[in-house]
């Protein structure tokens, strides 16, 4: 046990102080602290509030004008001045836009936008919406329209939606709000367990290819035992990985009631209600047995390879079936009740993407993911399993050729 705990503590402090594990905490950790002020740095870039002058003739338009608009877009700042200062203005880069707007004898309001570059869509639905709002009441008064009368002519109909499940179905009630905010946590936790799996899943096949190419381990099996040393080898990179899950965890929190990431969510209408809940608790769990069984895998690929220069090749199909089960889950977090998605929900490797996939779904049951949260365990010890017994047998194997390398790794106990 002292020579198991020996060797996870050097290979774990090792790892831990390289210039690598650093550089990428470091990264990830500035981006995390990045997006939680996504808003104040669009902010600090944004030039600051909107100058807009408006050009007409009647002082009263101007101020209808200006209490319409500023509802609409609050960080705007406004000049009434003639047409001949607007253009002056915008020349003199004095104001962003200026809006003339013309009133008819029938009160139809016309307006024309003056900027440097051609306005967006949105600047023009929105002058469009304010000068459409004042003309309708400017009507209605000469109609004699009461306030109520004008009320119920602007009312808007009540549409509501209502889903139909299939037969055999729960029933699905998720806000778009909440739906979108179920993608995005899917496509983030994709995308950070892709990252994290195969940067350490490398490092594992690389530290045990290098040990065994370089004889090291001709002199450590004579002081170690060949089981205790692999497994001490697995658990300290492992140990490491979530050492930065940990740190990202911690920074994600501190973010949260430091930089008042509840206010920000709250002004984009994201709640945390129980789904959302149960697919971020699901999430990390699919992220510890996602790293758990690619990071086994890679050691088990690594001690079959003879020499250094054909490790890229020796971890092909690892690399493969990573990016395979990556982009399945990205393809089920746009579309989670694919048949394809449904299948490989339960297969081991890509259950961690897809299940994690599946339960952006509030009528997926939770159930679903438990079962392959069990499978993927039984997986996991399978791997232990191989992975001590392959080390075992091939740790002292330099043989060349596929065929050999499976045959020696698998042998009975009694032939080595």
């Amino acid at each position: 046990m002292h020579k198991f705990l020996a060797t996870f503590q050097i290979t774990y402090q090792k790892k831990l102080r390289s210039r690598s594990f650093i550089t990428t905490t470091v990264i990830m950790i500035l981006l995390i602290i990045g997006l939680a002020n996504v808003d104040k740095i669009i902010k600090l870039f944004d030039g600051g509030e909107d100058r807009i002058a408006i050009v007409t003739q009647d002082k009263n338009l101007y101020q209808q004008v200006k209490k319409q608009y500023s509802i609409v877009n609050e960080d705007t700042k406004f000049e009434h001045v003639s047409e001949k200062q607007a253009k002056q203005k915008l020349k003199k880069e004095d104001i962003d836009q200026a809006f003339i707007i013309n009133e008819t004898k029938t009160h139809e309001l016309n307006g024309t936008i003056l900027s440097h570059d051609t306005p967006s869509d949105k600047d023009k639905s929105t002058l469009q919406s304010v000068l459409t709002q004042l003309q309708v009441q400017k009507v209605a008064q000469d109609l004699g329209l009461q306030g109520q009368d004008l009320q119920k002519l602007q009312a808007h109909s009540n549409v509501k939606s209502q889903i139909v499940q299939k037969e055999g179905q729960a029933d699905q009630n998720l806000s778009s709000e909440e739906e979108g905010f179920s993608k995005a946590i899917v496509m983030a936790g994709t995308f950070l367990m892709f990252f994290i799996t195969i940067n350490y899943a490398q490092q594992i096949a690389m530290e045990v290819a290098t040990e065994k190419t370089s004889r090291v381990s001709e002199m450590i099996i004579t002081s170690v035992s060949p089981v205790h040393h692999i497994l001490a080898k697995i658990l300290a990179v492992l140990a490491v990985a979530f050492t930065q899950v940990l740190a990202l965890f911690i920074t994600v929190v501190a973010c949260y009631f430091i930089f008042d990431l509840k206010h920000t969510f709250d002004s984009i209408s994201v709640e945390f209600t129980p789904h959302i809940v149960r697919l971020i608790i699901f999430g990390l769990i699919f992220l510890i047995l996602g790293i758990f069984s690619y990071v086994i895998l890679a050691a088990i690929l690594g001690n079959l390879t003879s020499r250094i220069e054909d490790m890229a090749q020796s971890l092909m199909p690892m690399t493969l079936l990573i990016m395979g089960a990556f982009y399945s889950g990205y393809f089920g977090a746009l579309n989670p009740d694919n048949l394809f998605i449904k299948i490989t929900s339960y297969v081991p490797f890509f259950s961690p993407f897809v299940t994690f996939s599946r339960l952006s779904l509030s009528n997926v049951s939770t159930i679903e993911g438990i079962i392959a949260v069990i499978i993927h365990i039984v997986l996991i010890i399978v791997l232990f399993i191989i992975a001590a017994k392959t080390y075992k047998n091939s740790v002292l194997s330099f043989e060349k050729g596929w065929v050999n390398v499976l045959k020696r790794a698998f042998q009975r106990q009694n032939q080595s």
